[in-house]
């Protein structure tokens, strides 16, 4: 009797400490792909380190790019639900010193469980700065400036008449604009007059279309793969699972799991050194999926799923080779040999589907998440528009 019980708690003693090892907080490599919320490191291993790019024989002589602003603060509508998480966690707590499970294996370890019981509402962060750029966003975007200063330097010059910037209206954009010129000029960028304007019809065309919001923006239809994906039997067991892990005896609102996803992401983007312990409560698994939710909306609203966004995509195409037109049709350099756009993850996208990138030979579905073509999609909201997304193309003579 003495040597059974002795082996039962051998295998209890090994069972915790495969548990301990399993803790996501110290996992060494991540999930950190989270859609249009990725912090850009991640999607591109770090802010480049350029060199000059050269091609022989032939001399850059225009430049056209796109960006999407820098990470940024949640928006206005968001921060009452987000705030909801300090009840959330609290019960969470509670779950746990009540030992309220109804398996023990769904349990968080305790190095998770302690950051979490650490984690508080920032009280810095409150609705005056909703949708604001965040610090990590504002030095991304220096850092970024200066990458394709390194890269192209007799294009993207300290001659301030080389320059045309636009940018949407709105605080990110507009200030994600003065941090890529402050990486550009330096310490010069407060004292020079540098041509900008602000463009809403080119940068944002989807809200001035109205066959584009009958058709795609209040079409039913257009999210029903999302919804559909949602539904499913797969899903819905990752809303248990998640449910049990954080000790409760029901399946909770989806709300809440969308709340702490929310947190987990902006939590990655704001600090990206730093454990965020939202994430902790996911498995690399329930990242993967609820990545490809958001997928599943892009690739309907603003992707290949649509007929009518090629249209709006070939907006910022057409401002592309306007531009470039100026510099061929003259024999004499013209001014601005750049033109640098800001705006956000749609017209990202939508300029990405009008140039036929990262199409896949299928439609991206519900049922096919499990097939291997969508686990290794092109269409990827993590990796076409990320924080910081940019596109350019350059004009060689």
């Amino acid at each position: 009797m003495r040597l059974k019980l002795l082996l039962a708690l051998c295998l209890i003693y090994a069972s915790a400490q495969a548990q301990d090892e399993s803790c996501r907080s110290a996992d060494d490599n991540p999930y950190l792909l989270f859609g249009t919320k990725t912090a850009y490191t991640f999607a591109n291993r770090g802010i480049p380190v350029s060199r000059a790019h050269n091609v022989p024989g032939c001399q850059p002589i225009a430049i056209w790019m796109l960006n999407r602003h820098g990470s940024h603060n949640p928006e206005a509508d968001e921060f009452a639900e987000l705030q909801k998480l300090v009840i959330f966690k609290n019960n969470v707590m509670i779950n746990y010193s009540n030992g309220n499970f109804r398996n023990t294996n769904f349990r968080m370890c305790n190095a998770d469980l302690n950051l979490l019981e650490r984690w508080e509402w920032n009280p810095r962060l409150n609705i005056s700065f909703a949708g604001d750029l965040t610090s990590e966003g504002y030095m991304s975007t220096q850092q970024l400036a200066q990458a394709w200063k390194q890269r192209f330097p007799g294009l993207l010059t300290d001659n301030v008449h080389d320059y045309l910037f636009k940018y949407v209206n709105d605080q990110r954009s507009s200030t994600t604009f003065k941090a890529f010129t402050e990486g550009l000029f330096r310490a010069q960028a407060d004292n020079i007059d540098i041509s900008k304007e602000t463009d809403e019809k080119l940068l944002r065309p989807y809200k001035y279309c109205p066959s584009w919001n009958a058709n795609v923006e209040e079409n039913a239809d257009t999210l029903s793969q999302q919804h559909t994906f949602e539904s499913s039997q797969d899903y819905k067991d990752m809303l248990n699972n998640i449910s049990r892990r954080l000790g409760f005896n029901y399946d909770i609102e989806r709300d809440d799991l969308h709340n702490m996803y929310q947190m987990c992401h902006y939590n990655k983007a704001w600090q990206v050194a730093q454990i965020s312990p939202w994430c902790a409560v996911f498995t690399k698994d329930d990242l993967k999926r609820l990545e490809y939710l958001e997928d599943l909306q892009t690739y309907y609203k603003y992707g290949y799923g649509s007929p009518k966004n090629q249209e709006i995509g070939c907006t910022g195409i057409k401002d592309m080779m306007t531009f470039f037109n100026t510099h061929v049709d003259n024999e004499k350099p013209q001014q601005p040999r750049a033109i640098v756009h800001f705006t956000e993850a749609p017209m990202l996208l939508l300029t990405l589907l009008a140039l036929g990138a990262r199409r896949d030979a299928a439609p991206l579905t519900a049922a096919a998440y499990h097939t291997a073509p969508a686990q290794s999609r092109k269409w990827s909201a993590s990796a076409m528009a990320p924080y910081n997304a940019n596109l350019a193309a350059v004009l060689y003579k």
